[in-house]
């Protein structure tokens, strides 16, 4: 364990140092001429740039960490510029004017389309041309303990209304009335109240700079999740409680605790927690007849469209989407017993299907049994650079006052709190 500790604290060294680095122009010490810059909000890019320096002595990658590059577009001009960037939320109108096209990739066949998940491929796309090309994904998953697998028939997915039944089958209550095991208690995660709105259709977007939706499906599943917990569980006082007593803790141990039967969570988190301990939990991918919703905040990369140094970027790009050295980076991950820092390839599945399909398991053995299927997985819809919070404060707010509000009484409309995150985000 000391040896593991010390190979980990010099890779998190090595990385720090690396981002320092290269967050200022004047102290970054290699010829402009060689320099490849990349933006992003993931660390581990700079594990990847240490291995392609290895091999192109001719390039040099160097890393600016940025916590959300789609706010940082375009550059301020006293900052060092980008000639790549790699991050969620860069699909907008907005950005999308920053990036060059890529299609030459395919036309110089530098990459070839096959080798992508093509629902992701296309996502990048405007106008038919490509300006954005996937890296990284993630799924929702609902967890359960080995212990109750009786409870699952179905061997690799459960829609809503099959997680609402089989739940409610395993509700107890006391003598006294009281419930000492819930199945699922919605309410006690906001994350899993806004996927049911994504798969009932509600369809939150950006559009021209303002995030619309579809009202009509926001009513409905507000009724569907407040009709789940008054027949399933009486009251959302009653589920909030119990919440409080028997689950403040992780998700893993939630469901090893026998208190509930599932537990919401997402791929890159279970299977860290999966792999740096050992759990004897079950998973299935959360679906609906047609499709799996992917994470809203999966990653994408492309060139600036005022890249300094488009041959050293197209040559990273080109370098980084090849599934063997998407394959070396993994094995330097378990080699040096970091893949419990950040799951798969940058935080995620990666878009190559090889690597997902047939590498990753290797990593993580779980996903022999259950591999996402590429057909059913949906890519989310074009979200503004500051989803994250609009989805906390706003939507995510509203689902749960809104579900858990007594029949009758008055819910904060949308308007007002989409005014409070607009106090919150730009008048800070």
């Amino acid at each position: 364990m000391k040896l593991r500790s010390v190979k980990r604290n010099l890779f998190l060294i090595a990385v720090f140092a690396l981002i320092f680095v290269s967050c200022s122009k004047k102290s970054v010490a290699v010829p402009e001429a060689s320099r490849v810059v990349v933006w992003t909000s993931c660390p581990e890019f700079a594990q990847y740039a240490e291995l392609f320096n290895k091999t192109h002595p001719d390039t040099h990658a160097v890393i600016v960490y940025k916590a959300n590059p789609a706010e940082s577009l375009p550059p301020a001009k006293d900052e060092l510029p980008p000639d790549i960037i790699a991050g969620p939320f860069l699909r907008t109108d907005e950005n999308i004017k920053y990036f060059r096209n890529l299609d030459y990739f395919f036309d110089r066949k530098l990459l070839s389309s096959s080798i992508f998940y093509p629902q992701l491929l296309e996502s990048g796309k405007v106008r038919e041309q490509l300006f954005l090309l996937p890296v990284s994904f993630n799924l929702p998953v609902i967890i359960f303990s080995e212990s109750n697998d009786s409870f699952v028939t179905d061997s690799y997915t459960l829609s809503i209304e099959q997680i609402r039944t089989i739940a409610a089958t395993y509700n107890q209550r006391n003598n006294k009335g009281s419930y000492t095991k819930i199945g699922f208690t919605p309410l006690n995660n906001p994350d899993f109240l806004y996927l049911v709105t994504k798969m009932n259709g509600v369809d939150f977007r950006d559009e021209k700079g303002q995030v619309v939706w579809n009202q009509f499906r926001l009513d409905s599943t507000v009724s569907y999740m407040r009709n789940w917990f008054t027949k399933e569980n009486l009251t959302a006082g009653i589920e909030q409680d119990f919440a409080f007593k028997y689950l403040f803790m992780p998700d893993y141990r939630k469901v090893t605790s026998d208190r509930t039967l599932f537990a919401y969570t997402t791929s890159d988190t279970f299977f860290m927690n999966m792999k740096d301990m050992d759990l004897k939990i079950d998973y299935r991918w959360i679906a609906d007849e047609k499709s799996i919703q992917m994470e809203d905040s999966y990653m994408m990369m492309g060139i600036y469209k005022k890249a300094r140094n488009q041959p050293g970027a197209t040559e990273f790009i080109s370098w980084f989407f090849d599934s063997e050295n998407q394959e070396e980076i993994l094995g330097r991950k378990a080699d040096l017993n970091l893949n419990t820092e950040m799951f798969g390839i940058a935080g995620g599945f990666s878009a190559l299907k090889d690597v997902t399909e047939h590498v990753l398991p290797v990593y993580y053995t779980q996903l022999l049994s259950n591999l996402p299927p590429e057909n059913m997985m949906k890519v989310p819809q074009k979200l503004p650079a500051r989803w994250d919070s609009y989805k906390s404060i706003v939507v995510q707010a509203y689902l749960t006052e809104a579900i858990s509000a007594e029949e009758g009484a008055a819910v904060t409309p949308v308007a007002e709190l989409e005014k409070e995150w607009r106090r919150k985000v730009f008048d800070n």
